[in-house]
């Protein structure tokens, strides 16, 4: 069996793994519209990409499994209750994720809220689980960086700055700023925290932190052109929504040519920082999931159903 194909292998039977935790990870729910709002969530977890990508390098730097497998599911418990809030009327006011109606949409707001509110919860409640068994300073070190990545300078801020209007010319580098919160930030959690809770050294962290960077703006370049096009069935989402809500996009920025320049740029520089990580290539395999092909030679992208 060549590497590529033990890879994907390998990356199917943490899924499976991951799928029943996601799923059974929940402490049962007794009001019955909460109940029923969170089995819809949990009923569709996506591809679980981050979560797959944490559990196996958590397995590589030397964690418990079921400490890698904790930081996993927490990571794609606040990731997935992030797109319960991005859907919101007061937010992108969706109707679809993941090809089904919005959590919103068939449960209300206020239950959908509630719902999103447990995934958080929980998903911080399982990432100290998995983060108890690091050293102390490790351990410190990690919270840190989940306030980071989490709080008002990644995913929360992200998301505001990416309410502010947006209508008229957009600023290119701006447009990207925004992305490295919302998008960038998430993955640099899901390769760095599992790295710092094993035995990752300084160097290797680094070059994750980078790479988790480099893909994620690659991804929301690629789901930016995705939106433009209004592809809601590769996505599973509703399309269209970033010109209607006045929403940063890259490709609405700086158009396609240059939108696209600037996203073979980002995939070849990550390209050479995954290159550069210590140890043999096959070592890395699980960081080919985050990699994204091309919008334009029309595979799909790696990230989208967990994103969706």
């Amino acid at each position: 069996m060549n590497q590529q194909a033990w890879w994907k292998r390998r990356a199917g039977c943490a899924r499976e793994v991951l799928t029943a935790a996601f799923q059974q990870g929940m402490p049962g729910v007794g009001e019955p519209r909460l109940a029923a709002a969170m089995g819809d969530l949990l009923a569709r977890p996506g591809s679980l990409v981050r979560a797959v990508v944490a559990y196996l390098i958590g397995i590589e730097m030397g964690m418990l499994e079921e400490s890698a497998r904790a930081v996993a599911c927490g990571i794609e418990y606040l990731h997935t209750a992030s797109l319960v809030f991005d859907d919101l009327p007061a937010m992108d006011d969706a109707r679809t994720r993941r090809g089904a109606p919005c959590i919103h949409v068939v449960h209300g707001e206020a239950v959908a809220m509630l719902a999103g509110l447990a995934l958080v919860n929980r998903g911080y409640s399982l990432l100290w689980q998995g983060m108890r068994g690091a050293p102390l300073a490790r351990r410190e070190e990690a919270g840190h960086l989940v306030d980071e990545c989490l709080g008002k300078n990644g995913v929360i801020g992200g998301q505001a700055y990416d309410l502010a209007g947006w209508r008229g010319p957009q600023d290119p580098a701006e447009v990207a700023a925004v992305a490295a919160k919302k998008t960038g930030a998430l993955l640099r959690l899901t390769v760095d925290l599992p790295a710092l809770c094993g035995r990752g050294s300084r160097r290797e962290i680094q070059l994750l932190d980078r790479l988790a960077l480099l893909r994620g703006l690659a991804y929301q370049a690629a789901d930016d052109l995705k939106d433009v096009l209004h592809d809601e069935d590769a996505t599973g989402k509703s399309g269209g929504r970033d010109e209607e809500l006045g929403r940063p996009n890259l490709f609405a920025a700086e158009g396609f040519n240059a939108a696209f320049h600037r996203f073979t740029r980002l995939q070849e520089t990550g390209d050479r920082v995954e290159a550069a990580l210590p140890g043999p290539p096959e070592r890395w395999g699980m960081l080919r999931l985050m990699r994204v092909p091309a919008p334009a030679a029309g595979g799909e992208l790696s990230l989208t159903s967990a994103a969706v």
